[in-house]
């Protein structure tokens, strides 16, 4: 998340080649809106084209349209995954930019003077263009040019030390590198470090020529019209091979959830099943939040221990910036906020960690804390409107219990202190619900657990819960689940003046004869059973 103001500057910019990730953050922040994020990709790479074709005419003084096509082809697959981050894009173009540069207008010891301060802004990326000038010169005249060759480095090398002994306090490896890392290149991992050394190598492969043949001579007035073509397809089979449908349905779903379009989550999943944990995770939050979880739970796959409703924590990967949704919608507001601020202290700033810090802040009633995190969020570029919507909150705070969510979520916040177990949310919801048994949303998920792992004792002993949360009927798979906890022998007497719907009884009948009609042999029942009763508890718990 970029923030336009003077701290967020200083606090980005603290070592060498921190502009450059400072600057990929600016641009990041365009990338909220597809068209500009369409037309800033194209502009990149129609620049890496221009920048490699000018570098072979100064090298070789002819004009290649091969090698420029290829290079703007491997530089536009790598922006097709979520991972790679924009500041890569920069430095690749920074080095060609320098390297054109310098071929063209620069013969003598400029560009050893100015390679340190390129490498103060540029930090790691510095490096390639190093290599492409030093292979350029050996090239050219190793004999000659052997001492520029020594002293590019040489003198960036005692500057690293002086900076990292005296003044930054970085270790000398970080301070090499840095903002390269394999982190933030996407998938798959050599395309990225392709990519790097055909840059580096590019006064060699400036120097191959390919003979066409005399037979597409006749063609040269065609040429241009072929260069179009040919571009076009590479663009577009790249596009086409670099497409993910899991990743694009995840981020669909991932978007509907952020902007609260709960129902339609749930649509958009059942038209497009997913096996993803973590949108099955969103989803489940989702069922939760409009009060059918355990409605439609097994209408989707879910997993036995328990990961498809809550996570466990994890320090890297997905897990940490996704898991305080859970504890926000049942009602543990603290333990959400520690996720959000965890998230931010190892990764960065991000829109949803500052959101939820500003909810969890104004349900808390910390209005101090709440108002700094929503004055950054009105700095940002694309939550100036959010941050707006919280800071007038803040400026009114009665009208916090009438709000149609943090009201809500005030009401539902657990007020008892306990010890989160981050490895195991299962005894966050006992805990939770042991001190605040009045929360529906947390038995909600503490059932829904029960019979992920079939604890049938668990679920009928909480069905006296129902009326006591206001329930007027039972939810379809508490009912799938009470009635194979009664052939069990286990009573729902609990259930009080609330019944099993005649319906569920004849639908439960119909799966056991069904079974019954296969020779009680779970794998030949399974595709029958699967077909009309896939959506329900008693499947999941023959078959999961």
């Amino acid at each position: 998340l970029f923030i336009f103001s003077a701290d967020y500057f200083w606090d980005t910019v603290s070592r060498p080649g921190s502009l450059l990730v400072y600057i990929g953050c600016f641009i990041t922040t365009f990338f909220h809106s597809p068209v500009l994020s369409g037309l800033l990709i194209t502009l990149m790479t129609g620049l890496v084209i221009f920048l490699v074709s000018g570098i072979i005419v100064q090298l070789t003084g002819r004009k290649g349209f091969l090698v420029p096509l290829l290079f703007g082809t491997v530089f536009f697959a790598l922006q097709g995954n979520y991972q790679y981050l924009v500041h890569n894009n920069l430095g690749i173009l920074l080095q060609l930019a320098c390297f054109y540069l310098a071929v063209k207008y620069s013969k003598g010891w400029l560009p050893v003077i100015l390679f340190p301060f390129c490498y103060l802004i540029m930090g790691g990326f510095a490096w390639m263009f190093a290599m492409m000038y030093s292979i350029h010169l050996a090239l050219k005249s190793l004999k000659r040019e052997w001492l520029k060759i020594i002293l590019i480095p040489g003198i960036t090398l005692l500057i690293i030390w002086c900076l990292g002994e005296f003044f930054l306090f970085h270790n000398f490896r970080d301070m090499l590198v840095y903002p390269l890392a394999r982190e933030g290149t996407g998938s798959p991992l050599i395309l990225f470090p392709a990519m790097a050394v055909a840059v580096i190598l590019l006064s060699l492969v400036a120097g191959i020529r390919i003979k066409i043949p005399l037979v597409l001579k006749r063609f040269e007035q065609y040429k241009s019209i072929f260069i179009v073509v040919l571009a076009f397809l590479l663009a577009g089979t790249t596009a086409v091979s670099r497409y993910s449908k899991v990743y694009a349905e995840y981020f669909t779903a991932e978007k509907l959830f952020y902007q609260k379009e709960y129902r339609k989550l749930n649509d958009y999943i059942d038209k497009h099943p997913s096996n993803n944990r973590l949108t099955i995770y969103l989803n489940n939050i989702a069922l939760c939040e409009t009060g059918r979880l355990n409605d439609k739970m097994f209408h989707y796959r879910q997993s036995p221990d328990g990961q498809s409703l809550f996570l466990k924590w994890e320090m890297y990967g997905e897990v940490l910036r996704r898991g305080a949704y859970f504890y926000y919608t049942t009602g543990m507001i603290n333990e959400a906020e520690r996720w959000a601020f965890e998230n931010m202290v190892m990764k960065g700033i991000t829109p949803q960690d500052l959101l939820m810090l500003v909810k969890c802040e104004i349900i808390n009633g910390n209005y101090r804390m709440a108002a700094k995190y929503a004055a950054m969020l009105s700095k940002t570029f694309s939550y100036r409107e959010e941050a707006k919507e919280y800071l007038g909150l803040l400026a009114d705070t009665a009208l916090i219990d009438s709000h149609p969510e943090l009201g809500a979520k005030r009401g539902e916040k657990i007020e008892h202190d306990f010890f989160s177990i981050t490895d195991n949310p299962h005894i966050n919801v006992e805990l939770a619900f042991s001190a605040d048994s009045s929360n529906r949303k947390l038995y909600e998920y503490r059932v829904a657990y029960q019979m992920l792992t079939e604890n049938y004792e668990g679920i009928v002993a909480g069905l006296p819960h129902l009326e006591r949360l206001g329930y007027t009927r039972v939810p379809v798979h508490i009912q799938e689940a009470a009635l194979v906890s009664r052939m069990s022998g286990l009573s729902l007497s609990g259930l009080g003046s609330l019944k099993i719907e005649p319906q569920t009884e004849t639908r439960f009948n119909q799966f056991l004869q069904t079974f019954n009609s296969f020779g009680n042999n779970l794998k030949t029942a399974q595709a029958a059973l699967k077909q009309r009763f896939g959506e329900t508890f008693w499947y999941y718990g023959f078959y999961h």
